[in-house]
């Protein structure tokens, strides 16, 4: 469990949703601590202020990591870092009428934490790629989770979806180009919009074919033979 935690934290993507959902989370912790800390040093500032400091200076940084984690080269998420750094700066500027070296310099530390945190994600990635040789990770352009953590995957229009542990990420590919990509890690094609790791195939009953988790899916015709 925690080893997964970690994974969707420093490795896996986040969905919108998901970010959505820990952007709300931090401004509202960030917010209370605000209210305390201002409250105790006897100048109470009401909750908003503490909502727009988080608005300013902390979900900025969320987006900053979940974009950087889509980039595999270390130079482009530098880049990244550096573009959100100089662009919350002059937004402040214009905001508090501030200096811009003043906010620039004010915007280290963050950068820091999400270099060290962008540091950590690929030691963990190469980590994760040393267990087995088939659970290396997949080029970040293409696909946005570890090998062994798909265990199937459902067309959606121009999309797909990859099942595993968690809730299902949605990926810009077609299921014909994600079926090349993960034939060689043991995938086939069981229905015109539907892969599934053969290794995790229960069983076959008519066109029922089941997985070791219990999910069932029907079989085309055409591609039954690849169950053979």
């Amino acid at each position: 469990m925690l080893s997964d935690s970690l994974d969707r934290i420093f490795i896996r993507p986040l969905t919108a949703s998901q970010v959505l959902l820990v952007a709300i989370a931090l401004t509202l912790a960030s917010s209370l601590y605000c209210v305390i800390y201002t409250t105790l040093a006897g100048r109470g500032e009401p909750l908003i202020e503490g909502i727009i400091w988080a608005g300013l200076n902390i979900v900025p940084w969320l987006v900053c990591f979940e974009l950087a984690k889509r980039l595999g080269f270390w130079f482009a998420q530098l880049g990244i870092i550096v573009v959100f750094a100089v662009g919350m700066s002059l937004l402040d500027t214009l905001i508090y009428n501030s200096t811009i070296m003043f906010e620039l310099t004010r915007r280290l530390p963050g950068a820091a934490i999400i270099a060290g945190m962008l540091t950590l994600s690929s030691i963990m990635k190469g980590i994760a790629s040393d267990r087995v040789a088939t659970k290396k990770l997949v080029s970040a352009h293409e696909l946005p989770l570890l090998v062994d953590q798909i265990g199937w995957v459902v067309a959606a229009g121009n999309y797909v979806e990859l099942h595993g542990a968690g809730a299902p990420i949605l990926h810009r590919m077609s299921i014909s180009a994600m079926e090349k990509l993960l034939s060689a890690h043991d995938f086939v094609r069981i229905h015109r919009s539907v892969l599934v790791r053969r290794q995790s195939i229960k069983g076959l009953a008519g066109n029922i074919l089941t997985l070791d988790n219990g999910q069932t899916f029907k079989i085309g015709n055409r591609y039954r033979w690849a169950l053979q």
